[in-house]
């Protein structure tokens, strides 16, 4: 059920922008995109590895550095897997 809250947490947004896109508000759905993908997912992301414990809480700002994620893929997505 958790793994299902995630997936909800990531794909809502992207629902909203696919909305914004289709009634012609580029610059919101730009603005929009960016924020999602520098701010928003890694604030995510590192809150779900914390809670599975595969990142200390002190080091959530490493989140923010692009691809430093990817060696977390499998945690991520597919649950607890180390």
């Amino acid at each position: 059920m958790k793994l299902l809250y995630y997936y909800l947490q990531i794909l809502l947004p992207m629902a909203l922008m696919v909305y914004l896109y289709e009634c012609e508000l580029y610059e919101t759905t730009l603005v929009l995109i960016l924020v999602y993908v520098l701010i928003y997912r890694p604030i995510v992301d590192g809150f779900r590895l914390i809670r599975l414990r595969q990142l200390p809480k002190k080091d959530l700002w490493k989140m923010f550095i692009p691809f430093y994620g990817a060696k977390y893929f499998g945690a991520l997505y597919f649950g607890s897997l180390s």
